[in-house]
């Protein structure tokens, strides 16, 4: 199913359309700069309002903060509908105007059934997750073509304001309390299986599917009964330039020192920044993978066989679209499937 209202893809561009591209996020990025700058001018010509209003603003929020960290497992939307909508259109406003455009969206073919608990599972990583976050939240709030709760890393709940965002995108915790309690409530959960691992291997020029060996995701999945239903976004990996194995071991080495990984980028106009360049999106879903009936207690070789079908799907499902959505060189390469044996913590720690 294609979007109606998607823009052409890159290359059916003209020159003159290219550069209206380029000067509409010009005009947006200075316009920002501007109301920044008078901002701070007035917060620095005040001092009322550098001293009481700066505080009396900070103290209940710091309260907000403390007391709302239970939403972080919340089953269901939080926050009124209306404002989610708002969040989500004006995150995928923000990448229209980089160019980074969601061209179509294909939904899982049949046999689907759009009202059944699943387990999405999202593909690639990419160096920062920005078009599942841009463009999918769109998606999971409006249902299309259906609603799930995405496991992202505890300490993106730490940042004040995006928080809330998140929140509003249907974004939870991705600690296993956290989707164990969701997968119980009834809801459809989403996990990026690769994680911090797959991150530290981001590269533009080519597609990678991390797995954990114990294969967690899988067994959640089958403990609560529910199919698993791939879904890869093909433009993730392509929306910044990354620096091969000089940029792959920037990102260790800040992982190790302050645990969170810096993955080393270059963005729109090829500075280095998270303004992705001009990159056309595609979210094409695939088959849902059975996992039988609930079983609280898979053994290795059941789980085992349901990853092995999960992969013949992922991998059908990348080789269906590859050609149309990614660059050629990209796409000769195929997808690199691997395991990775360690597990990733979200404090540093000595290699």
């Amino acid at each position: 199913m294609d979007l109606s209202s998607t823009p052409l893809p890159l290359r059916c561009l003209s020159p003159l359309a290219r550069l209206g591209l380029e000067v509409r996020l010009a005009a947006t990025l200075l316009l920002g700069l501007l109301v920044a700058i008078a901002v701070v001018k007035a917060a620095v010509q005040n001092r009322a309002l550098r001293s009481l209003g700066f505080l009396g603003l900070l103290a209940p929020y710091a309260v907000w903060y403390w007391h709302s960290m239970a939403l972080y497992s919340r089953p269901g939307p939080w926050g009124p509908r209306w404002l989610q909508v708002v969040v989500a259109r004006f995150f995928v406003t923000l990448m229209n105007i980089c160019g980074a455009r969601l061209i179509q969206l294909k939904p899982p073919p049949p046999p689907w059934e759009r009202d059944r608990q699943c387990m999405v599972v999202w593909h690639p990583h990419g160096a920062y997750t920005t078009m599942a976050l841009m463009h999918c939240g769109l998606q999971t709030v409006t249902g299309t073509p259906l609603q799930w709760y995405a496991g992202v890393a505890p300490v993106l709940f730490r940042l004040p304001l995006f928080r809330e965002a998140l929140l509003l995108l249907n974004a939870r915790s991705v600690v296993s309390s956290s989707l164990e309690g969701l997968a119980r409530a009834g809801c459809t959960i989403a996990v990026q299986p690769g994680g911090i691992q797959e991150q530290l291997q981001s590269d533009s020029s080519r597609e990678i599917a991390l797995f954990p060996q114990r294969l967690g995701f899988v067994r959640l999945a089958m403990r609560h009964g529910l199919p698993l239903l791939p879904v890869y976004i093909f433009g993730e990996n392509q929306a910044y330039s990354t620096f091969g194995s000089l940029g792959r071991a920037v990102a260790a080495w800040s992982f190790r020192l302050c645990g969170a990984p810096i993955v080393m980028v270059a963005g729109h106009w090829g500075l280095p920044w998270i303004v992705p360049k001009a990159t056309d999106i595609h979210v094409c879903w695939g088959r849902p993978v059975q996992v039988g009936p609930p079983n609280a207690a898979p053994t290795d070789e059941q789980v085992s066989q349901v990853f092995a079908s999960y992969q013949t799907e992922l991998c059908r499902l990348f080789d269906e679209h590859k050609a149309e959505c990614l660059p050629a060189d990209v796409a000769a390469r195929g997808l690199e499937v691997r395991m990775h044996a360690s597990r990733m913590h979200s404090s540093p720690r000595k290699p």
